[in-house]
This record gives C-alpha cells, structure tokens and sequence, in this order.
C-alpha cells in the first residue's frame, strides 16, 4: 500500500513537473490579459481574448490556454506550439518596451468598439446614419431602434436588422447643435417663400370681376395671407432639417480589425 502511493506521488511530480505554467516574458508574466494581448500583439487573432497562460508539457511542446468572453460567456480554447514558436513569440514582446499605464491610455485612445454597445444605445433617435458591415457592405437610412444589439434600419424600401458585432463603422449626429441664431432669418424666409408661391399662383390663375366689372383683389389678397400662413407652419420643420444639415458627422469604429485598417493607412 505504501509502494503505490509513493508511486502515486512520483507520478503526480512528474506530471507537475511536465505541466508547469512558463513565463513568456518578464513584460507579461505567467498571465497574459486583454491589454497586454493588445499592446504586443501575442494573439492578434483572437479578438475576444481575455486571459491566456502558457503551460510546458514536453521539452518540445508548450500548450496555449486562451479564455475567451463573448457575448458575456466564458469559453476556453487550447492550442499546441512548439518550442521554436514559443521561442518567437519571447524574442518579439523581449524586443517590445515594458508597458505602462501611458501606454494603456494611449493605446485605448479612439477605440470606440470597447464601448460600442453603450454608444448605439445613447444615439439620439430616430436619425439618418451610415453603416458599414459585414466586411465592406454599406447600408443608409433612418436608425429607428436598437433591441438586443441589433440596429434597426428604415431604408427607403425595407426595414433591415443588423447585428452590433456584424458593424464596422458607423455614422450619425450625435447631437443637433444649436442655431437659434438663425431661426428668425428662417422664419422670414419661409414667409417670404409661402407670400412668393401665392403669387406665382395668383398669376396662373384667370382674373375675377366683381359684379361691377372690376378685378377682385379679395382673392389675391386671401391666396397671399395664406401662403405666408403656410410658410410660417413649415418654418420650425425647415429649421430643424437646415440645424441636421449643420450638425457635423460623428463616425465612430465599431470593430477592431477595422480600427487596425485605419491604423494602417
């Protein structure tokens, strides 16, 4: 009884032994985070990594233990590298300075896609926006609603549903400036437009007599006042399309590989 378990012990060493968890390099230590996984680039391909240790199972073996977080779930990923991909991947974060709060600040400057989900919800709707999706789609309309990270779009013949994770980039009015400077000018203008319509209508129109023969401004008169009426009830929806035309575009980067694009150019 004792033999085995002394047995049991020296086999459970020697697999501990095999197993232990390697530092890559003294810039990460044993566990490798998000921001560290940005800033050297270990795993430039898993977009969603949250942490990965690296474990030594033979001399020539090394097995990568990669947790993911999509959509809130935890997922784990094993991978094999061999002892001269091991050796690369130390010699270029070694090549790479250590990584400082600095460079967190700068490094998370512009990406908008960590925070996408808070950004489509505070967007002021509905509102015209631009998108482009799924790997250079492009898509216009009026943004109505966002449900379950799913954007709404009112195009001029459909009503289309995309998915947050399936945008690239995005453009809208994040919030209509303020002209009220030029809301009198707008309103005279529409008054003058609605006086000028009314008249260019009066003059397609034949000439009335009254029972004396005489041409009858009443109606010419009526045709004016209410062209200027109507010109006033459309001055607020005038000022608010010209405020829309005014207000710059934001556009915003709602996936990383098309922030690494941009980065590149």
């Amino acid at each position: 009884m004792k033999k085995t378990i002394a047995n049991l012990v020296f086999f459970l060493g020697i697999t501990y032994c095999q197993t232990e968890v390697v530092i890559l390099s003294n810039n990460v230590g044993t566990e490798i985070d998000i921001d560290e996984n940005r800033f050297y680039k270990i795993f430039p391909d898993d977009k969603k990594l949250k942490s990965a240790q690296i474990i030594k199972i033979s001399k020539n073996e090394y097995k990568i233990i990669i947790v993911n977080e999509i959509k809130k779930e935890t997922t784990t990923v094993d991978r094999i590298m061999s002892s001269e991909d091991f050796q690369k991947l130390r010699e270029m974060v070694n090549s790479k300075p250590l990584f400082k709060e600095k460079d967190r600040i700068a490094m998370y400057e512009g990406l908008d896609f960590l925070r996408a989900e808070k950004i489509i919800n505070d967007i002021p709707k509905p509102q015209y926006v631009i998108l482009k999706h799924s790997g250079g789609k492009k898509l216009k309309g009026t943004l109505t609603k966002v449900e379950d990270n799913f954007l709404f779009v009112q195009t001029s013949t459909m009503l289309e549903s995309i998915h947050l994770e399936n945008i690239d980039r995005l453009s809208y009015k994040n919030k209509i400036k303020d002209f009220e400077n030029l809301r009198p000018y707008i309103y005279v203008t529409t008054g003058i437009s609605g006086y000028l319509f009314a008249q260019l209508y009066n003059n397609q129109r034949p000439t009335l007599l009254n029972e004396y023969g005489i041409a009858r401004k009443d109606l010419t008169r009526y045709r004016q006042i209410f062209g200027i009426v109507i010109g006033l009830i459309f001055s607020s929806e005038v000022f608010d399309a010209i405020a829309t035309l005014l207000t710059p575009t934001d556009t915003i980067i709602l996936s990383e590989a098309e922030y690494d694009n941009k980065k590149l150019k």
